[in-house]
């Protein structure tokens, strides 16, 4: 851990294969925290032979958004029973606009400071990145399309919401990755 921030929840962003995951783990290493992805929980859920794992595998796998209260309920968890005094790097959660609003809720009332990057990145660069890392069934094209039109319809209202309470950071996510680190970095260190 090399820099200090005043954050204690930083939360990243953005279209599919927009670099989240690249930039948490850089805020992890050289701020330290824990990284928690909801991409991640859906993924190991899906992996459970329970009707609850198949039912988080079958959504997950057409491209869709995981139903709002499983994702708020994760969130929430996390914010305030898993992690209370740590820093939590978040990569993607409040994609929908009722859990943006209760992300900021939940850290107004314990006073938890919070930063918001979007990681900016064209549609034509996410259907290359995502053939170009082909990690899971999710990163086929009529995947990554069905996520896109997600995006569109509900992760630009959520980053909406994020600007208007002036907690929102847009990067320029094409650019390369260590130039993307430095950015956000500026805005992080106290």
């Amino acid at each position: 851990m090399e820099y200090k921030t005043k954050y204690k929840s930083i939360v990243f962003m953005g279209k599919i294969a927009s670099g989240k995951g690249t930039q948490a783990n850089a805020i992890s290493s050289h701020f330290g925290g824990i990284i928690y992805s909801n991409g991640n929980k859906v993924r190991e859920t899906a992996q459970l032979p329970t009707v609850f794992g198949k039912k988080i595998k079958e959504i997950y796998e057409t491209g869709l958004l995981i139903p709002e209260w499983v994702a708020s309920y994760w969130m929430t968890h996390a914010i305030v029973t898993q992690f209370t005094d740590e820093r939590v790097i978040f990569e993607g959660v409040a994609k929908k606009p009722n859990e943006a609003e209760l992300f900021h809720e939940i850290h107004e009332m314990i006073g938890r400071p919070y930063i918001v990057f979007n990681l900016d990145v064209s549609d034509e660069e996410v259907h290359a990145r995502s053939a170009m890392r082909a990690r899971d069934v999710v990163d086929n094209p009529k995947a990554v399309d069905t996520r896109l039109a997600e995006y569109q319809t509900y992760t630009t209202k959520s980053i909406e919401f994020f600007r208007d309470k002036g907690t929102l950071i847009d990067i320029d996510g094409s650019l390369d990755s260590k130039t993307v680190q430095e950015k956000i970095f500026r805005y992080l260190i106290n």
